[in-house]
């Protein structure tokens, strides 16, 4: 076989010899070239995301996969939706008010619209704004002291003090402020200090006194306050949230093992199931259903074990008055390979996982007095822990990986005819494997797959089953003009490279550091055409 030095020689010696000859017919042959195309190393760490994948004290590996699956905060019990709180003044007798004078004085209360039937009675803005507007038919400027007594900051009350210009009843003139109400905390008791959802309100008005004159207020003359309350979000709240019911029916997806396909025999499995409450309220949860499912094989499975369909109580956490701000209570629940068929729910390669669960608030009743309590940032979780060993019988097991891949592009000098693609695969899995070749452009379009024959060897292992050293082998992949043409357009190559344990009924260990070393050498027969 030539090599390139050669063949650049010959080329040359040829060219040389035919550029003086113009009467010639232009002259090509063919050659052969062997060309490395593609090296690579595969472990586990390109099939499988490097979260999951841990390593125990006798470097053999585990995989542990944690999710959250839903859980129920401030936004699921209840919102404050926008709101506009109107209150008019209506002079009641005409009378006569000197600059400086005070006609106006009054407290009110305004019930605030909570969904879901929620009690507050008192609460700590994280975000949000009270617009205020007035609107005066009073034909002086007036100055308007407006408190909302209920509402503090840092000590201090939400206070205004605006002068609205002179207006008349057919040409009302106003004065609108936007507050940000970050940081306040509402108390909502009213002015009894037994109610719920309800904020006090004062304003006093007074005849603005640089007036040159006393006014005259006629009955009927109108004063308009406004209080729109606008994407008001709590930080904290207290309160009674109600005996409330949830559903929560979802599927989600499950992409940490998505490279993988095949059949899986897995030695043990241990899943935890964690509902772990940071709300102030007493709960109860019923898992109806727990399913996994892969939609490539159309496979499903369903837990089989008690907590599917029996009520489990969640206490309710409690304030520390310090940081972090609530004791969480937890209720777990252990689901392994002897309790349940959890592994069979694993086992199928799933990519979603479908579950049902029933949840109640407050299932006894107000018996916290109105002290049920929610911070924005504490919760009620639902996580999802599994664990398992890389300890596996596999039946054709196959790990994905694509690589990026281009021939030279083919120029009026020469073509690519046919040839072999030589695997050169030194295995560090103590697994024997097949091998599978998958084409396609830069466009992700699928062109052909080559199929490879032979199989490549299992590493040696010792008699703990712990691989010694990499088995070479070498396997060969004829190609017709056809398969050349196809190996010209793609772009992209996807391995998928199927596992096959030996013996079948003996579980073995993957550790840290097993991997394949792959090569693909072209030898090619090349065309060679001179101008």
């Amino acid at each position: 076989m030539l090599n390139t030095k050669q063949i650049l020689i010959l080329i040359l010696s040829v060219f040389l010899l035919f550029s003086c000859r113009k009467d010639f017919e232009r002259p090509n042959w063919d050659v052969d070239l062997l060309a490395p195309l593609i090296t690579t190393t595969l472990n586990l760490e390109d099939i499988l995301p490097d979260s999951v994948l841990v390593t125990n004290p006798d470097t053999s590996l585990k995989v542990v996969y944690e999710e959250s699956i839903f859980d129920v905060g401030v936004d699921s019990l209840f919102k404050i939706p926008d709101t506009t709180i109107t209150d008019i003044y209506v002079v009641p007798i005409t009378s006569i008010v000197a600059p400086g004078g005070s006609f106006y004085s009054e407290s009110e209360e305004y019930a605030l619209t909570i969904t879901n039937g929620v009690g507050l009675n008192f609460a700590i803005i994280e975000s949000g704004f009270i617009e205020v507007e007035i609107l005066s038919e009073i034909q002086e400027d007036i100055i308007v002291t407006y408190v909302i007594p209920s509402a503090i900051k840092n000590g201090d009350t939400l206070r205004l003090v605006e002068t609205v210009p002179a207006g008349s009843p057919g040409n009302p003139t106003s004065f609108k402020k936007k507050i940000d109400m970050s940081g306040y905390e509402l108390d909502l008791t009213g002015i009894s200090k037994s109610q719920i959802n309800t904020l006090v309100t004062r304003a006093v008005g007074t005849v603005d006194p640089n007036a040159s004159n006393s006014v005259t207020l006629n009955v009927g003359d109108e004063i308009v306050f406004k209080n729109n309350l606008i994407d008001i979000v709590p930080y904290f709240v207290r309160g009674y949230f109600g005996q409330q019911n949830f559903s929560y029916k979802d599927t989600s997806d499950i992409d940490v093992l998505k490279k993988i396909s095949g059949g899986l025999d897995l030695d043990e499995v241990d899943v935890d199931i964690e509902f772990k409450n940071g709300i102030g309220v007493d709960a109860q949860m019923v898992l109806n259903q727990f399913t996994t499912q892969n939609t490539t094989t159309n496979i499903n499975a369903s837990l089989s074990h008690s907590v599917i369909g029996t009520p489990l109580n969640l206490n309710r956490s409690t304030l520390t008055y310090s940081t972090p701000e609530v004791n969480y209570t937890n209720y777990n629940v252990d689901i392994n390979t002897n309790n349940s068929n959890i592994d069979n729910l694993i086992e199928l390669i799933p990519n979603q996982l479908i579950y049902d669960v029933d949840l109640i608030i407050n299932p006894l009743g107000n018996i916290s007095g109105g002290n049920d309590f929610v911070y924005k940032k504490h919760v009620l979780e639902t996580n999802i822990k599994v664990e398992f060993p890389l300890s596996l019988i596999s039946n054709n097991l196959a790990l994905q990986d694509t690589l990026g891949f281009s021939l030279p592009e083919e120029s009026e000098t020469g073509r690519i005819l046919d040839g072999t693609l030589f695997l050169y695969a030194d295995n560090g899995f103590p697994f024997d494997a097949k091998i599978q070749l998958a084409m396609y452009d830069e466009f992700d379009n699928y062109i052909q797959t080559i199929n490879v024959d032979n199989q490549i060897l299992a590493a040696p292992v010792d008699g703990n089953l712990r691989v010694t050293s990499k088995k070479q082998s070498v396997l060969s992949i004829p190609l017709n003009t056809s398969d050349v043409d196809n190996l010209y357009m793609a772009k992209k190559l996807l391995f998928t490279i199927a596992f096959t344990t030996q013996p079948q009924s003996q579980f073995i260990k993957i550790y840290e550091g097993y991997e394949i070393d792959l090569q693909i050498v072209g030898d090619f027969s090349y065309n060679v055409d001179l101008k």
